[in-house]
């Protein structure tokens, strides 16, 4: 089956099969709609791309896109979620993690499927304990946590741990539940089990030494990185098209995305540029 064919299947889906429906909204697939092309994928701010991503490709089971205050406030999970759910919107389920093994340096290179991650996002809130018995509610980073903790330049490992603290044995968390150096690398390990998908660990066998690798793997830099790559593929598009049959850029975004692949396969087969 081709892209374009999954594409179409996807849209003729009941709206509670498609991606994220579940969760109470529906995905679309980036590059779709010719305001895809006014994202600027800023690695500078990171969770303010994403933000406009999800506030273009993101809506309800009724068709109401997502208000971009909303993406702020859903937590890192979500927001990753969401992202997977535009990528499996557009037929394309494959990601490939590139590492060097940590032993003797050869280079690897790992095949994700992404229907192995998808699925409902974890629960915003849980509970821990500490070593001292202390019980803490704890929550989950929001957008809204990375917009702040950027605007007030906090990069203390500990203040950051601080502020998802809503807790501690059931008073409201105070100066007393500060994330310490005793316990804050257990404090990191309880987010990594409640939410593993954020902060996704890999194992790799490497085919030269035969050492087991732990990686680290960035899937949401993974998936903008994909989507940058769709939004340059349709510019070059709009550009051949421009060139060689003089339609204007809003004249060829109207077109339906296999309309434009059957001309650009006509001016292949016809040795146009």
């Amino acid at each position: 089956m081709s892209d374009e064919s999954r594409r179409v299947n996807e849209r003729d889906l009941p709206a509670a099969t498609r991606p994220g429906a579940a969760q109470g909204w529906c995905a679309r697939p980036f590059g779709d709609a010719a305001a895809d092309l006014d994202i600027a994928f800023d690695n500078a701010d990171r969770a303010g791309t994403v933000t406009a991503l999800l506030a273009a490709c993101i809506a309800d089971t009724d068709g109401r896109p997502l208000d971009a205050d909303a993406a702020w406030g859903w937590t890192l999970n979500q927001r990753l979620q969401a992202l997977i759910a535009m990528r499996l919107a557009a037929g394309d389920a494959a990601v490939e993690v590139h590492a060097a093994c940590a032993q003797c340096g050869e280079a690897m290179a790992l095949d994700l499927d992404l229907h192995a991650f998808a699925g409902m996002p974890v629960p915003p809130r849980f509970a821990w304990r500490r070593g001292d018995g202390t019980q803490l509610t704890l929550r989950l980073p929001t957008g809204r946590d990375l917009q702040r903790w950027m605007r007030d330049d906090v990069q203390s490992h500990a203040a950051l741990a601080a502020s998802l603290i809503e807790a501690a044995a059931e008073q409201p968390a105070g100066e007393a539940t500060a994330a310490s150096s005793a316990w804050l690398a257990a404090l990191d390990d309880a987010f990594e089990v409640h939410d593993p998908l954020t902060a996704l660990r890999l194992q790799a066998v490497c085919p030269a030494c035969a050492h087991d690798n732990a990686i680290a793997c960035d899937l949401e830099a993974l998936l903008l990185a994909g989507f940058a790559r769709a939004q340059a593929s349709l510019l070059d598009e709009v550009l051949r098209l421009a060139i060689v049959l003089h339609w204007s850029e809003a004249e060829i975004l109207a077109l339906p995305r296999w309309r434009r692949a059957h001309y650009l396969r006509r001016l292949d087969a016809g040795g146009h540029a």
